[in-house]
């Protein structure tokens, strides 16, 4: 069985070295969409693990069926056929009574369009998954103040979503998805609706929060987005196509460019199925 490898203070000078401990892992995952008249195969056969501390970036063209395996591992959305393991536990077993607390403990969420609320300043917003859970005023706080200064939030808090930029608004949104400690960071499209220079600052975020153990599963159409993961896997026609990881020694400008070269090849011909 897992066994967690305590990663809650996100922000420790200290590096970890690297887990072994595979914490999601996949098997002949199959999603079909029916209706009256049409049915809609969205994937077909998906296997792959990640392990605890990576950072995988999942790429595919539109309709591939990339966001609809990231719903499934965030138990939005359940699997046809097949397997998803989250720390050794079976999620598509979750009763519907278990999903939400599940949710809450145990993975973290950053979307395109920050999904923040207006009414509630930013650090309620950061707040809110903790008071679902029941946390003390006091647990939230000391929480909110190991990650406040490295998120480069603390001067934004007491305001409200409407009155601060998007690059900010994102900066919200993963501090709320980090501070519950989740054992995988779930991004999707995290950098869709930003400028080139917050783009730039939310993934250099990501690297940092990445570097110090956290597991994080990012969905993105960015070439420059998914070069700042460790591995990249492609998606085509509701199977994984094709994966490239990141060698140590490799520029991010030089992960970039093989990055482009297999995504212009697996989209224009008839790709073998490999890893690089």
């Amino acid at each position: 069985m897992y066994s967690k490898v305590h990663t809650g203070l996100f922000f420790s000078l200290l590096t970890k070295e690297k887990s072994t401990v595979t914490i999601l892992n996949l098997e002949n995952v199959k999603k079909v969409y029916k209706t009256k008249s049409v049915i809609t195969e969205a994937l077909t056969e998906i296997n792959f693990s990640a392990s605890e501390g990576e950072f995988v970036s999942i790429m595919g063209e539109s309709g591939s069926g990339k966001t609809t395996l990231l719903n499934i591992i965030a138990t939005l959305d359940k699997a046809t056929a097949g397997n998803v393991y989250i720390k050794d536990k079976n999620i598509g077993l979750l009763k519907d009574s278990e999903i939400a607390s599940f949710r809450r403990n145990e993975l973290g969420f950053v979307f395109q369009d920050f999904n923040l609320l207006d009414q509630f300043s930013n650090k309620d917003n950061i707040f809110l998954p903790l008071v679902l859970s029941g946390v003390s005023p006091s647990e939230m706080e000391a929480k909110l103040d190991k990650i406040k200064d490295i998120l480069g939030i603390a001067a934004i808090l007491d305001k409200f979503p409407y009155e601060i930029s998007g690059g900010q608004k994102q900066r919200i949104a993963i501090a709320r998805a980090v501070i519950v400690s989740p054992s995988i960071l779930l991004a999707d499209e995290p950098t869709g609706a930003l400028d080139s220079a917050s783009t730039e600052m939310i993934l250099n975020l990501f690297r940092k929060i990445n570097e110090t153990g956290q597991t994080i599963l990012m969905v993105t159409h960015s070439l420059r987005a998914a070069a700042f993961a460790k591995r990249v896997i492609f998606i085509k026609d509701g199977v994984v196509y094709h994966e490239l990881y990141r060698g140590d020694k490799e520029s991010l400008e030089e992960f970039t460019e093989r990055i482009n070269n297999s995504q212009k090849q697996l989209f224009t011909s008839n790709y073998s199925r490999n890893i690089k």
